[in-house]
């Protein structure tokens, strides 16, 4: 299996325009999926009853067809199954969604570093001025998190996020 840091920058460039692509269906399964259970508001107080939400639904399987940040990502946590995925990869359209209606001006583009051992090395990046996030990064982290000793708390994944926004705010401030 190919990993993201092993990409060259072509491959790098592909990866995140197949990265971008996938967003519109994964979000559109999210809200399917997700009904009338939680309201999704975009707003960051929506993320906590949502998280809930999903890591009830999380399950470890056979992960089949993997959306791109998972069959390109660090691949050494057990792994979770197809249907796990896909919510975590509707859950990370949904939070990119929420920073970049706070902030239209961030935009995607391949995280590059000088560092050869960078841990984000070719992974699709937000950014907006200094600030830049690996949204699949952190959040499919919290997905094989709830399954661990220390299971992130319900709040966890809002806390972030508003942690994100405060720091955005603190950029254009600058």
């Amino acid at each position: 299996m190919t990993l993201y840091a092993d990409l060259t920058e072509q491959q790098a460039a592909a990866a995140l325009e197949e990265f971008l692509e996938e967003r519109p269906a994964a979000l559109r399964h999210l809200v399917l999926s997700v009904g009338d259970a939680v309201e999704l508001d975009h707003s960051v107080r929506s993320l906590e009853p949502l998280w809930v939400w999903v890591k009830e639904r999380l399950r470890l399987g056979p992960s089949g067809q993997q959306p791109s940040w998972s069959r390109l990502g660090v691949g050494s946590h057990e792994r979770l199954d197809a249907g796990s995925l896909q919510l975590l990869d509707g859950l990370i359209s949904y939070v990119v969604d929420i920073v970049t209606i706070a902030v239209p001006e961030a935009t995607w583009e391949v995280a590059t570093d000088p560092h050869p051992k960078f841990l984000h090395k070719n992974q699709p990046m937000l950014r907006a001025g200094a600030w830049e996030q690996v949204p699949a990064w952190t959040i499919g982290n919290l997905g094989r998190q709830v399954f661990s000793d220390w299971p992130p708390a319900d709040d966890r994944l809002a806390s972030i996020v508003d942690f994100w926004l405060f720091c955005l705010a603190e950029v254009a401030n600058t």
